[in-house]
């Protein structure tokens, strides 16, 4: 039986994920394929830019809920931290990998968020406080993601979270991938800063 719930729980995580809700709302609402627009991407930061911050404040809403729901179900049916990890991570991989979008999408940041919710709490809150901390003094959410993900492994330590340190540094690689041209751009000094309207090619 765990072995099913545990298969059922990747599965419905994975394909939740996938969702593109940032697609699906800027079409909806403003006629605009975030694809083809901006950064080229579906995450919270480009609908901010190209739509409007209430939109991307939607947008940023889903991609938690749709990594929160997978990670809250597993939390109560699953017994094990590497169990749990599993979905949380299978969550962020839909979003990245959405078969929806021909296994293209975002860039996880968001998903991640709401997938590490039911797992540690505190750490989680801590990390998010550098995160926004970072944005606020720089204006770049690409480099407070990033941090977001580094002091994430440095919290789980510190709280003696020892067992989701694998889960940490799975997720500050996958975050660290999925944010190279980001690296690109800001080692440059040609990264969007949040919700600039100046448009600049897609990665």
């Amino acid at each position: 039986m765990t072995t099913f719930l545990f298969i059922a729980c990747m599965a419905a995580a994975f394909m939740l994920g996938a969702i593109p809700f940032g697609l699906v709302i800027a079409k909806e609402f403003k006629g605009i394929d975030p694809r083809t627009a901006g950064s080229g991407n579906i995450g919270s930061t480009n609908i901010a830019r190209l739509c409007g911050l209430p939109y991307g404040l939607l947008t940023l809403f889903c991609d938690i809920t749709k990594g929160l729901l997978p990670s809250l179900a597993a939390a109560y049916l699953l017994p094990s931290t590497q169990m749990q990890s599993a979905v949380a991570l299978a969550a962020v991989a839909g979003h990245v990998k959405s078969p929806f979008l021909g296994f293209r999408g975002g860039k996880g940041v968001a998903t991640a968020i709401g997938a590490l919710i039911p797992l540690a709490f505190m750490p989680l809150l801590c990390a998010a406080a550098c995160c926004v901390a970072v944005i606020a003094v720089t204006r770049y959410v690409s480099l407070g993601s990033m941090i977001l993900a580094a002091s994430l492994v440095v919290f789980y330590a510190i709280f003696g979270r020892f067992d989701l340190l694998p889960l940490g540094f799975v997720l500050l690689a996958f975050i660290l991938w999925t944010h190279r041209a980001n690296i690109g751009r800001l080692l440059r000094g040609e990264e969007n800063k949040f919700l600039d309207k100046k448009s600049r090619p897609k990665p």
